[in-house]
């Protein structure tokens, strides 16, 4: 390292060219880091493991930006694991063959997530049992892909004196790499949460064991006592880490993802009230409210999809059907559209044909719990649309929103969103246009940057910024 140099190291599964969401935080976090004098190595996923990178991401990096791959080797298991599971596969086939097909429906038996409260031991049922085995398969692969994480990131150390290391989860075991680095060096450990991690209220169906939640704790548990700093994304998760991890509480802040003020492509606003979601439908995000209340207003107002659509990008295969089998039981099939996952450059051009932006609802959580904020409302903020938010009083999108002018609705109270929407498709009607939603400045992705790389530069040693020396 040269002299003065101030140098960072992020370990973090996702990271550019990965198209996935969580690859944006630090991908727009770096060009903050580069403006106050930070030199930043990467560690992350190999990029040749990909499905579908996205090179271009690798554009909008600083200059100087160096990414370091560490493969994800497959587990001794996995040859077994995917004869056992294609051989189920053909046995709902023939008996779904046997049975004549059926229409898709949104009344899966099995839900994609289950609550905290639903655990239960692996003793409990067979399907508790292949859940744990899951689980464990799941820690197991995670566990193994920190571990080479750190050794590149050992190896790095050896060549550069970096300041501090940081790590970005989920996946949450990258906090692990940064701790045995931690320990390995004594290299300062800042950790950065972009959900919760042993405090998840939900947790994948697959995975959804008290196994996950043992082992998250007790990762957890040595990761926070290791960090000089640890980054909550809400402020409503700081209060849950810092409850939860009282001798912890001044090392926990809250960093928000934050609108950007990069130019977007002009709104184009035709005839058409469209309504817009962009991003993938997971866990338990759930369209049929939406698309309930849209009916109504169509119905009741004798539209025509010339006149009123609802249009999802982003949306996987799987789910795609399903929104389109409640979209039919709802008699608007042809009002309702679906696009798969593409660039960004394409997303942000269907973000500016929307009229109302929409955020979808989580099935059966409470404000209490809802503890998120989808990266999409920051983006949402960028272009002339109006606002839909179906989230609980309380929550953190709640929060965020209040008093902007969005339109702030119970999640799951169809008549009232259908009022939202009737409302404002009136309003367009007569000659009104939305305007851009204004975030209080505070809520800026560099507002939110400079915050962070404040408390680096007070947490970590000898990092003055140079224009304070």
């Amino acid at each position: 390292m040269r002299d003065g140099e101030r140098r960072l190291l992020l370990i973090s599964y996702h990271f550019p060219p990965s198209p996935e969401v969580g690859a944006l935080r630090w991908q727009h976090l770096a060009r903050f880091a580069a403006e106050r004098g930070w030199a930043l190595d990467v560690v992350a996923l190999d990029p040749w493991q990909l499905a579908a990178p996205d090179w271009s991401a690798l554009s909008d990096l600083p200059i100087g930006v160096a990414v370091h791959g560490v493969r994800e080797g497959a587990l001794p298991l996995d040859r077994l694991v995917r004869r056992v599971v294609a051989l189920r596969h053909r046995r709902q086939a023939r008996r779904g063959a046997a049975a004549g097909a059926a229409a898709p429906t949104l009344q899966v038996a099995r839900p994609p997530s289950l609550g905290v409260e639903e655990l239960r031991s692996p003793l409990h049922s067979s399907r508790d049992a292949l859940r744990a085995f899951h689980a464990w398969r799941s820690y197991v692969q995670q566990r193994a892909w920190a571990g080479h994480a750190a050794t590149v990131a050992w190896q790095l150390s050896r060549a550069q004196r970096y300041r501090g290391v940081i790590t970005c989860g989920p996946p949450h075991m990258a906090h692990e790499a940064g701790r045995m680095l931690q320990h390995r060096t004594g290299v300062p450990l800042v950790v950065d949460m972009r959900d919760l991690w042993s405090l998840t209220p939900r947790l994948s169906e697959e995975i959804a064991s008290p196994l996950a939640l043992r082992l998250a704790r007790r990762h957890e548990r040595r990761v926070v006592s290791a960090a000089t700093l640890i980054v909550t994304n809400t402020e409503p998760s700081r209060l849950a880490m810092q409850a939860a991890y009282p001798a912890a509480r001044n090392r926990i802040i809250a960093i928000l993802n934050g609108y950007d003020d990069e130019p977007v492509p002009p709104s184009e606003h035709g005839r058409c009230f469209i309504i817009g979601y962009a991003g993938s439908i997971y866990l338990d995000r759930d369209p049929r409210p939406l698309i309930h209340a849209a009916a109504g207003v169509i119905h009741d107002l004798r539209l025509g999809p010339e006149e009123l659509r609802v249009e999802f990008m982003g949306v996987e295969p799987g789910h795609a059907t399903l929104v389109a089998h409640a979209a039919a039981e709802r008699g608007i099939a042809e009002f309702v559209r679906t696009y798969p996952p593409a660039p960004r450059a394409d997303v942000k051009r269907f973000l500016a044909r929307a009229t109302m932006l929409a955020s979808l609802p989580l099935i059966s959580l409470s404000s209490a719990t809802d503890t998120s904020i989808p990266a999409k409302l920051f983006e949402y903020t960028r272009f002339r649309a109006w606002l839909l938010a179906l989230a609980n009083p309380g929550s953190a999108t709640a929060l965020l929103l209040r008093d902007t002018g969005a339109d702030l609705v119970p999640p799951h109270d169809v008549d009232l969103i259908a009022t939202a929407i009737r409302a404002r498709y009136i309003a367009f009607v007569n000659g009104a246009r939305p305007e851009r939603l204004r975030l209080p400045e505070r809520f800026s992705r560099r507002a939110q940057a400079l915050k962070l790389f404040d408390e680096l530069e007070r947490r970590l040693p000898s990092t003055r910024h140079p224009s304070a020396q």
